[in-house]
């Protein structure tokens, strides 16, 4: 064998290595970029779930909202309303303060106070404010 053949074949194995490297390193560089490309596209597909998780839960929130400051708004409204009424039914009649009197009765007796206006409104009202409130369909 000459020495031209010897280098020859060492050329041709060289070649064939180098080849082989490359196309190992191809592949290699081929299956990562599938795998990377993989992950992004499950990065992805996550992300805008938890992003659509959390507008929905977000618009519920808002909803939720809104609801309760349109509640809150009626219940003042309602509020106003019976507070209206209350003044004009405690306006209308001047009542004069002691003219208006409780009986109270206990096992020893039978005994009377004086009841202010003001107490009375007081005392009456959640009872007023139902009843109001019913007429007037609140």
């Amino acid at each position: 064998m000459s020495l031209e053949h010897i280098l020859e074949k060492i050329r041709r194995e060289a070649q064939e290595e180098r080849d082989n490297i490359l196309r190992e390193s191809r592949e290699r560089a081929a299956r990562l970029k599938a795998e990377a490309e993989q992950e992004v596209r499950s990065q992805r597909e996550r992300i805008l779930r938890e992003a659509e998780q959390e507008s929905e839960l977000e618009a519920h929130r808002l909803i939720t909202q809104a609801r309760l400051q349109k509640k809150l708004r009626l219940l003042e409204i309602k509020k106003s309303l019976v507070e209206e009424v209350l003044e004009k039914a405690f306006g209308e009649r001047s009542i004069e303060v002691g003219s208006l009197k409780r009986t109270i009765v206990r096992k020893d007796g039978v005994t009377e106070e004086a009841l202010d206006p003001d107490t009375l409104r007081e005392e009456l009202r959640p009872q007023l404010e139902s009843y109001i409130a019913g007429l007037l369909k609140l």
